[in-house]
């Protein structure tokens, strides 16, 4: 399946999104924003355009924000406006409606919608709330990142490094014609099963592509581009 595109997070510096891209990813992505929600991985609206700009056209900008007010959003935007535009926010705090008024404001602007599953919780439990937020959702949005939840967060969906049941992620691209990119704890060891149960858009890695704590400086940058490289490979190899 040498179509699933990559998509590699947590990127904190030029250096990083650089080597990414010559690595072959495709869509590389990064928190940003003016109101400092999360820590040092997030940049400011300039810090963010200063990297994406210097990136080969092919490459697809992603950025990330956990913000939910919308006017924090479109200010954000108005500062610096990535490819996509990445919603990984509570989802229950942003509506479809509120979307609307981004799309609205942005029309060239990709959206793409963070899904919560949650890890340790069985399918049949998650699965009539997943099938309600894809109906709620899929009409504004063009991507869907699934990502994991860990059940006590009450900050944002995804970068835990945990995995979750790859049968939901099945069920959720089966159930909708949004492009789905695949995430939860994936690395070089599991992405080609992930891909194979799933068959999705895409898949996604964070925190399993990052340098090891022991290597990192003090700020925690750093991807580390062995993991980046085989991520990649199997990717594409599955």
């Amino acid at each position: 399946m040498a179509d699933v595109i990559t998509q590699i997070y947590g990127i904190r510096n030029l250096e990083d999104a650089l080597m990414c891209a010559e690595l072959g990813v495709d869509h590389i992505g990064m928190a940003y924003g003016e109101v400092k929600h999360l820590g040092p991985e997030q940049k400011s609206c300039a810090q963010a355009k200063a990297i994406f700009d210097q990136l080969p056209e092919r490459v697809v900008r992603v950025g990330l924000t956990i913000a939910s007010d919308v006017d924090e959003i479109l200010h954000d935007l108005s500062l610096y406006t990535p490819d996509v535009y990445h919603l990984s926010g509570d989802i229950e705090d942003i509506s479809p409606e509120d979307i609307q008024r981004i799309r609205a404001a942005y029309p060239g602007l990709k959206i793409m919608q963070a899904l919560p599953v949650y890890a340790g919780v069985p399918y049949e439990e998650q699965w009539p709330k997943i099938e309600e937020l894809i109906r709620r959702y899929e009409p504004v949005t063009d991507f869907f990142l699934i990502d994991t939840k860990e059940p006590t967060s009450t900050i944002g969906i995804g970068a835990t490094g945990a995995e979750h049941d790859r049968s939901i992620d099945r069920a959720i691209v089966e159930a909708t014609d949004v492009k789905c990119i695949v995430a939860g704890g994936l690395d070089a060891s599991n992405v080609a099963e992930a891909i194979h149960m799933t068959h999705p858009y895409g898949v996604d890695s964070c925190t399993r592509t990052n340098l090891s704590s022991a290597e990192t400086d003090s700020l925690g940058n750093g991807k580390d581009p062995e993991k980046v490289k085989a991520f990649v490979e199997a990717a594409h190899n599955a």
